[in-house]
């Protein structure tokens, strides 16, 4: 039994002949008749031409350029705003409130005021006599300044103007002048009433006054009225309000201002009057210590108000004029019961028309000057004729038309 094997046999490879050498080689070129040397000097001719004219026109497109000035007419317009500063507000707002500052200050000052109020004020003592008894029968001296006085009701007191002496003897007597102490008829005494006799000679004399005592006199004189006091504090009242503006002016910061309206007495610290209601006295004075608070206002908040008022005037097609608004401030300001401020702002600026600067690029590129210059001024609401400068020089002198090429041209527009 014979055993085969299980790889398979692979066939033979038969051998190939060696590729030839000349089948490699190019076709050899078919021969061809010679170009005319006219043909090549005119073609040559053609390309250059072609050449310098694709560099003039490059040249033509990109190297002219032009301005165009264009200023458009203005509007003149106005807004006023009413402006509510509140301390409040942290921020301006579009309705008009802005933010206000209350400033705390303390002020003091004098003032003086003429009295017209009017007072009996005693001015002359009452003077009479009187006869001492002696009592007991020793002498005795009477001392000027000795005091005598009455006991009915409220006691007059009386002293000797001149010392005296009585004889020792019982009811012996001798006479004395004598004078009221306190000035005014208080001293006109009738006679009889005088029996009272100061110290220890009222134990050994008796005394009496034959007559009425009399001369006791009162003068009219200036004194203290309630209107007085009233009328110094309200002139004293005025002068701190001056004061107590002066002292917030002085902590503004740059830019704000205080609202005179606004000034306010908070507390009274101390109020001292040097005479009292119906004290004799030719003036009354006053010393008044006070605290005050006033509103200050940024200017620049109160304006920008006013800038949104006056913006809103401008139409969708304009714009607000760069030149600054001129704003006025009306002195009016009132003061409402919950400390806000009102005033009007008053602004006045300039609207401007948008002038699209691609669309006039569009319909100045390529087009001559003259033309150019008489269809602006005739679509757009210019305030005088267009500028338009070309460049270079030389371009401007042979050519009289504006660069082909919209990125060429620069369109500068007044107030934009």
């Amino acid at each position: 039994m014979r055993w085969r094997s299980r790889v398979p046999r692979l066939r033979p490879e038969r051998r190939q002949p060696p590729p030839d050498p000349q089948a490699f080689r190019p076709a050899a070129p078919a021969p061809s008749r010679p170009f005319p040397t006219w043909a090549a000097w005119t073609l040559k001719t053609l390309v250059f031409l072609m050449g310098l004219s694709g560099v003039l026109a490059l040249a033509y497109a990109l190297i002219p350029s032009a301005t165009i000035g264009l200023t458009p007419a203005t509007r003149a317009i106005s807004a006023s705003a009413v402006v509510v500063a509140d301390p409040r507000v942290t921020q301006v707002q579009p309705s008009g409130f802005i933010p206000a500052r209350v400033v705390r200050v303390e002020v003091e000052d004098s003032d003086l005021a003429p009295t017209t109020g009017s007072k009996d004020v005693p001015s002359a003592h009452a003077t009479g006599a009187v006869v001492f008894t002696n009592l007991v029968g020793a002498p005795a001296t009477i001392l000027e300044g000795t005091g005598v006085r009455t006991t009915r009701g409220a006691a007059v007191r009386f002293v000797t103007t001149r010392a005296v002496a009585v004889e020792g003897r019982l009811g012996a007597t001798v006479e004395a002048p004598i004078q009221a102490v306190a000035p005014g008829p208080e001293g006109n005494v009738p006679g009889g009433l005088i029996n009272a006799i100061d110290g220890p000679l009222g134990l050994q004399l008796a005394v009496t006054n034959p007559t009425a005592t009399q001369n006791g006199q009162v003068t009219q004189k200036a004194a203290v009225a309630a209107a007085d006091r009233a009328l110094v504090r309200a002139q004293l009242m005025d002068k701190l309000q001056e004061s107590a503006a002066e002292a917030v002016r002085s902590q503004l910061q740059p830019g704000e201002f205080l609202v005179p309206a606004s000034i306010t007495f908070t507390q009274v610290i101390a109020e001292t009057y040097d005479h009292s209601i119906g004290e004799a006295a030719d003036t009354v004075g006053l010393t008044l210590r006070l605290a005050a608070s006033g509103v200050v206002v940024d200017e620049n908040d109160a304006r920008l108000a006013a800038q949104s008022a006056l913006q809103a005037q401008v139409k969708a097609d304009e714009a607000l004029l760069e030149t600054p608004a001129h704003f006025t401030r009306d002195p009016a300001m009132t003061l409402d019961a919950e400390g806000r401020v009102h005033f009007t702002v008053t602004a006045t600026g300039a609207a401007v028309p948008r002038i699209d600067r691609e669309s006039v690029q569009r319909v100045a590129r390529g087009q001559p000057i003259r033309d150019v210059s008489s269809a602006l001024f005739a679509s757009l609401p210019l305030a005088q004729p267009p500028r338009i400068e070309l460049q270079p020089a030389w371009y401007a002198a042979w050519f009289a038309r504006l660069p082909g090429l919209a990125f060429r041209i620069e369109v500068v527009v007044a107030n934009q």
